[in-house]
């Protein structure tokens, strides 16, 4: 497949060059800082926080552009003329916001002026990613990476540790002198910055009464390529009697799950993780927003030995969480149960990979920004 599909990938991105190079011709860099994701089809709460505090400098013009890569033959066909909307943007900003990988940002030749800042749309990395993964079971293709370019052209990207900045840096292939401690948008919101979330939640019980009744669990295990999560262990280890269960999973797995255990979308993973009594998950990042809030987490590890091998992992959560990392749920619930979360060990952690918990992260990138467009 990759016989075809290599050289395929190679003439579009000639096809993109060509198109974008009479684009750059014939127009100008206006003032204006653009964001791009295709991580969803909505503008994600990091642009908008950005977005809005970006825009008390009235000189300035924001634009933002989301869109996921649709599956369907005529739906990729639609995204092409798309792509040629955001080379125009791309070519009339100073400033390009994204964050994931970019095919237009990382494949092609921009501007020299233009400055591209990658924020990426997690506030960590337990698992391995980009780089750390090539050629893995659960990694990109070596030869697809380097002909799409895969995490290049990024001026500045930021993170929310010291710890966080090494793991960047070989994720994307990137000097570790571009990683910046600035934090992001989404802890102002989780910590309650402007009340915003803290009338989402007052919603939330209203819609759901029950949140109020009793304790909450929440797992939030991450997306497994081809793997099939046993969620019937997890329901059936959990007393709902004495606690709710909510499952929130990764919005790329299959799974079927009972109602009882679901919150509608609307309310957002941080939503549900503010709610919590209790978090459960394993490799994924919502695991630093949980431990931003100082949330009891555990870590659910039942296939520890077969992720090391297809994915690799960053942080040795067995090392560094020992105390609250299993590979059995009952000992999980166990410790729920009998009241025995080791605190120290989570402000430990925090402390180690949440080093901007605190409500200015919007601001301190938006300064960050200003910095780069005055250049």
């Amino acid at each position: 497949m990759n016989f075809v599909l290599i050289p395929t990938l190679y003439i579009a991105k000639i096809g993109l060059n060509i198109i974008y190079f009479f684009i750059k011709l014939f127009t100008k860099q206006k003032n204006k800082v653009l964001m791009l994701s295709r991580q969803s089809n909505n503008i994600n709460l990091d642009f908008r926080l950005l977005k809005e505090e970006l825009e008390k400098n009235n000189n300035l013009e924001v634009k933002i552009l989301c869109k996921m890569i649709p599956k369907s033959f005529w739906g990729k066909i639609q995204y092409c003329f798309y792509m040629i909307k955001c080379l125009y943007h791309i070519a009339t900003s100073k400033i390009c916001i994204i964050d994931g990988y970019n095919i237009a940002i990382s494949a092609l030749k921009h501007k020299k002026n233009l400055k591209v800042i990658q924020i990426w749309h997690a506030m960590g990395a337990i698992k391995k990613f980009g780089y750390q993964v090539l050629g893995k079971e659960e990694g990109s293709n070596e030869k697809i990476a380097k002909t799409m370019k895969m995490h290049a052209n990024y001026d500045m990207v930021t993170c929310t540790s010291e710890a966080t900045r090494k793991i960047y840096s070989e994720a994307f292939n990137t000097d570790i002198e571009k990683i910046k401690v600035l934090g992001m948008p989404r802890i102002d919101y989780i910590l309650g910055r402007n009340n915003e979330i803290n009338e989402k939640i007052a919603k939330l019980y209203e819609e759901y009464p029950k949140l109020k009744e009793k304790k909450n669990i929440v797992y939030v295990p991450t997306f497994r390529k081809d793997k099939v999560i046993d969620i019937d262990k997890i329901i059936n280890s959990v007393d709902v009697e004495k606690y709710n269960l909510i499952i929130r999973l990764h919005p790329l797995d299959k799974n079927k799950v009972k109602d009882d255990y679901i919150i509608d979308k609307k309310y957002s993973t941080s939503e549900l993780i503010k709610i919590a009594d209790y978090v459960i998950t394993d490799y994924s990042a919502v695991a630093f927003e949980a431990a931003t809030l100082d949330k009891p987490l555990f870590f659910y590890l039942y296939d520890i030995d077969e992720y090391k091998d297809i994915r690799g992992l960053n942080i040795n959560l067995q090392e560094e969480m020992k105390n609250d990392t299993f590979t059995q749920i009952e000992d999980i619930i166990d410790k729920i149960e009998n009241d025995k979360y080791d605190y120290e060990e989570l402000k430990r952690f925090k402390e180690k990979y949440v080093q901007t918990a605190d409500t200015n992260n919007t601001k301190r990138i938006v300064e960050y920004v200003k910095k780069m467009l005055e250049k």
